[in-house]
């Protein structure tokens, strides 16, 4: 039942309903890095984390509607992540156009 959950939250594409174990779960397979538990701006997020080369870039695809923070749109350059805000401070999943996922691990 909790594999059949996790998918149909997948394919829905809501996975804020996924809790921290779930997510963990679920994105077992796709890239992650590990982050302190500060908040940062999204640009610097996308940087540091290496999920866009540069700050042109990672401003190009934010503001072109391309960068999911758990699974919400955001097109905001001046918007700021505090990890604690995300999945219990336990995790970030950021989706990079429609199909690159990246799970961002918050060090407590």
């Amino acid at each position: 039942k909790e594999a059949e959950f996790i998918s149909e939250t997948l394919f829905s594409g809501d996975i804020r309903e996924l809790n921290s174990q779930q997510i963990e779960v679920a994105f077992s397979h796709v890239p992650s890095v590990e982050i302190d538990n500060e908040s940062l701006s999204l640009v610097d997020l996308l940087v540091n984390t290496e999920i866009e080369p540069s700050k042109r870039q990672a401003r190009e695809d934010i503001e072109n509607g391309a960068i999911y923070i758990d699974g919400i749109r955001t097109d905001d350059v001046n918007s700021m992540i505090n990890p604690k805000e995300h999945f219990g401070g336990d995790f970030i999943v950021i989706r990079r156009g429609k199909k690159k996922y990246f799970l961002v691990r918050i060090n407590k």
